[in-house]
């Protein structure tokens, strides 16, 4: 599901990119702006449950869906610029059936962000750009068990119900591409990566990685 989404959100901005008339680089001061597109974190798998019993169970996991960000930064020239954001990212979900008895592992993640942002220009509004920085990392897991020991986390511990959350500074990366429609308006498109850290399988308090594919819309207020 995540990679179709992200293959027709790509379609759709190279096909934005062709009808627009070609009109100078990243518009140099500050800008504000939102994204919306494909995100995912890469928790768990289903190998975090065992089963304690000698009844076949089923194990499945969800994950991927709608995330975005609020952004807003300045660029000093056209080909480098900081940017500060905010991100929210769809929720996985890890689970594991045996019978009537279930346990579930519910990831969700949000982060804020400062990157640096160097600039490509292509053919004078349309630029390529890479990024890099850190990201304030919040993780939280939210576990459910109501199988009375029939299963039990990795670690052998029958966690019944609880949460953890966890607070992290984490390396971020990405690439994307810019189109400035005129001074004021800047579409794009743009892939972030937040390097996780530990073993989600042995460890609630592990951060997970996570990726977000965004169509992008900014205003430029110079």
């Amino acid at each position: 599901m995540v990679t179709k989404t992200m293959t027709k959100i790509g379609v759709a901005v190279a096909s934005s990119f062709m009808v627009m008339s070609l009109a100078n680089a990243a518009q140099p001061g500050a800008y504000a702006g939102i994204g919306l597109g494909a995100s995912n974190i890469s928790a768990a798998s289903k190998s975090m449950f065992v089963n304690t019993t000698d009844t076949a169970g089923k194990s499945t996991t969800q994950n991927g869906g709608l995330g975005g960000k609020l952004f807003g930064g300045y660029n000093f020239n056209q080909y480098f610029g900081l940017e500060a954001n905010f991100a929210n990212y769809a929720r996985t979900t890890n689970k594991m059936t045996v019978e009537s008895n279930t346990a579930s592992a519910k990831y969700t993640m949000s982060t804020i962000s400062l990157v640096a942002k160097g600039y490509l220009p292509i053919q004078q509004d349309f630029n390529l750009y890479a990024l890099g920085g850190a990201a304030e990392v919040y993780s939280k897991v939210n576990y459910s068990n109501n199988s009375n020991g029939a299963i039990v986390l990795k670690d052998n511990s029958n966690l019944r119900t609880g949460s953890q959350t966890t607070r992290k500074l984490r390396p971020v990366v990405g690439v994307g591409a810019s189109y400035d429609v005129n001074s004021h308006v800047t579409t794009g498109l743009e892939f972030s990566h937040i390097q996780g850290s530990g073993n989600t399988n042995t460890s609630a308090k592990a951060i997970p990685s996570a990726n977000m594919l965004t169509l992008t819309g900014a205003y430029n207020f110079g």
